[in-house]
């Protein structure tokens, strides 16, 4: 049967919670959005420091520093305008302001020993800048190096604070790791889609969901989700045809296309758009009763009236949907899996689907069995897609 194509939105497929939407991208713990502060003994001398405070003293503003992670791997650096404050107490600091995304603390004690301290405060920032903070911090447990203060005003003097890399709690730096995969993500969809994210407040599986999915997108053009039910809306016309090939052919439909103009999906309070999309279904077995369409046919609709018809997947039929605007999958590629499931299991696609489809054992007992029906529904697609 030729496929039917109906206009249907997004928001009319119920997905289910089961989906695995793929990519990727992974994260095993909500990130708070802040940083826990790194705090560690610096390798300054009390002489050196003091050097750094007495020049920051000469001035009533702050100074500009850069703070540079120099290691084998690479050399990322932040500048930084800090303040001096002295403390009769305990001896004097130099730090940013309280207010700053970055909060960095050299500290020289009276016990003649110096430390410091930085953290980063990622709610509401910009995400390039958030990827250069979480950068920089993975820098500084990646690999063996050094970390350096570099004084810009008046001069450029630099000195060295401590060795790379810190040896700091091993759950800190996973969050850092999880915490630059988030972003990287994220930036990766805003270069692309030109979406504008900040680093958000909380981080929630449903969000996380989303980003799976268009991340899946933008890399590979589709998708294959499995879903619980869908609606079509039909106008009257639309309504006799489907009445009309339930009578011919029983209530299952094959091969249904169902466009969509323009999709758009929600991820951390941004909205990205994905641009026109075709989903695509082997089989739907129609669940709204014949007997409520002809009562709607009766009531004499207008031709602008529309009716919801329900409908299910035949055998779990995952749903494919493909992205006009995004990479379109190989059909060479598809074709070297399909080929690959054939060897594996000494069967020919035909003779596969024609089991699946009729129910057979030895067809529903293939390990990723679901997988070679998905390859085979891109292949017809990507066949006749211009």
């Amino acid at each position: 049967m030729t496929a039917t194509e109906l206009h249907v939105p997004p928001e009319n497929f119920r997905v289910s919670p089961e989906a695995q939407e793929g990519g990727s991208f992974v994260i095993r713990d909500v990130l708070p959005p802040v940083q826990d502060p790194v705090r560690l003994e610096s390798a300054l001398t009390p002489k050196q420091a003091n050097r750094i405070f007495e020049q920051a003293l000469e001035v009533s503003g702050p100074l500009l520093y850069r703070l540079t992670a120099d290691n084998t791997e690479d050399s990322i650096s932040l500048e930084l305008a800090m303040y001096a404050y002295p403390d009769a107490t305990s001896g004097f600091r130099i730090a940013t302001h309280d207010t700053n995304e970055v909060t960095f603390v050299l500290e020289a004690r009276s016990e003649q020993r110096v430390f410091i301290q930085l953290s980063v405060h990622y709610a509401g920032l910009p995400v390039s800048k958030a990827l250069q903070y979480t950068r920089f911090l993975h820098a500084l447990s990646s690999s063996e190096g050094t970390l350096y203060l570099t004084r810009l005003q008046p001069e450029e003097e630099i000195f060295e604070l401590v060795g790379l890399p810190l040896q700091g709690d091993p759950t800190e730096k996973e969050k850092t790791k999880d915490r630059l995969s988030l972003l990287k993500a994220l930036s990766e969809v805003s270069d692309v889609t030109e979406a504008e994210f900040v680093y958000p407040s909380k981080i929630d599986d449903e969000d996380l969901r989303a980003l799976n999915y268009v991340l899946k997108v933008i890399r590979g053009g589709w998708v294959a989700l499995p879903i619980i039910n869908f609606t079509t809306p039909m106008g009257p016309e639309g309504t006799k045809n489907i009445i009309d090939l339930i009578g011919q052919k029983g209530n299952e439909l094959g091969n249904l296309a169902m466009s969509s103009p323009e999709e758009r999906v929600k991820v951390f309070d941004t909205w990205v758009d994905l641009g026109p999309s075709v989903r695509h279904i082997s089989g739907a077995h129609l669940e709204t009763p014949l007997s409520e369409m002809k009562e709607w046919l009766d009531s004499n609709p207008g031709p602008h009236d529309s009716f919801s018809v329900r409908w299910v997947p035949v055998e779990e039929a995952p749903l494919h949907v493909f992205y006009q605007d995004w990479p379109k999958p190989s059909l060479t590629g598809i074709r070297e899996d399909i080929k690959a499931f054939e060897e594996e299991n000494s069967k020919t696609s035909e003779e596969f689907l024609h089991a699946w489809e009729s129910g057979e054992e030895w067809a529903r007992d293939i390990k990723d069995g679901d997988v070679w029906i998905t390859l085979l529904d891109v292949e017809r697609h990507l066949e006749h897609r211009p």
